[in-house]
């Protein structure tokens, strides 16, 4: 059994070639159980005692992890790839966040059951769920970086690195992945920089605040509307229907 899953996985792998590689990743305690039944080990001890995990990874969820196993996978260059609303809205655990970056290690943020798809929203869930457990405030703030700050831009690098996506900065040759804010409101006015920032994650009102929105140079979304949303909401909603009538 554990020269199959190793072989099968290393011929998943191999499939890959220098891609990106993604693979959930201890997300629940029945599933650590199981696979540690089944080969002795944790998962994700298993995994990084068996296969050189390195920066192509992105591995999904990791909210069971031990604390050595936190700083091991940190030191991969791996990229952990979060999931805080899906994760709540399931009780799967709350991710090591603060051990994690503290150990140098990347990640990113998206959304996996999709209950619910907000990226300031899935920020301030991860920020909140290590000042729940810890019984703190700014949990992963630095002394050179803002809460907001450090969330921020820990997604971009990482949500860049995951998808193999020369993007998250504003730089020569990087894609032209852009977005706008409106502090001209009552929720971000007389604030700028890292304050708008902070206050666009934790002040709740961060989407509302979204004027425009650029990927790789196309201007995909105008005076806060996606440029194609009618016939996005009429495919969605023919889809409803659909299986609506096929249940």
């Amino acid at each position: 059994m554990l020269r199959s899953i190793a072989a099968a996985l290393a011929a998943a792998l191999a499939l890959a070639g220098d891609g990106p590689l993604h693979m959930h990743l201890a997300e629940q305690v029945a599933e650590v159980e199981e696979v540690a039944a089944h080969t002795g080990a944790r998962p994700v001890t298993w995994l990084l005692d068996n296969h050189e995990v390195d920066a192509r990874w992105c591995l999904i969820h990791c909210t069971q992890m031990t604390p050595d196993e936190t700083t091991r996978l940190a030191a991969t260059g791996a990229v952990a790839g979060l999931c805080p609303i899906t994760e709540s809205n399931l009780g799967d655990g709350i991710f090591d966040g603060v051990r994690y970056l503290g150990a140098g290690g990347r990640a990113g943020v998206g959304s996996d059951s999709n209950v619910h798809i907000a990226l300031f929203d899935e920020l301030r869930t991860l920020e909140y769920s290590q000042r729940l457990r810890d019984r703190s405030r700014a949990a992963l703030a630095t002394e050179g970086a803002s809460t907001g700050r450090r969330l921020f831009d820990t997604a971009l690098a990482g949500g860049a690195q995951a998808g193999g996506r020369g993007a998250g900065r504003i730089a020569p040759g990087a894609l032209a992945d852009l977005v706008a804010l409106d502090t001209d409101n009552e929720w971000l006015c007389n604030r700028q920089g890292d304050t708008a920032l902070d206050t666009a994650i934790f002040g709740g009102h961060g989407q509302a605040c979204i004027t425009d929105v650029w990927s790789a140079g196309r201007h995909l979304v105008q005076a806060g509307r996606h440029i194609r949303r009618d016939a996005i909401r009429a495919r969605f909603r023919a889809a409803m229907a659909a299986l609506e009538r096929a249940s």
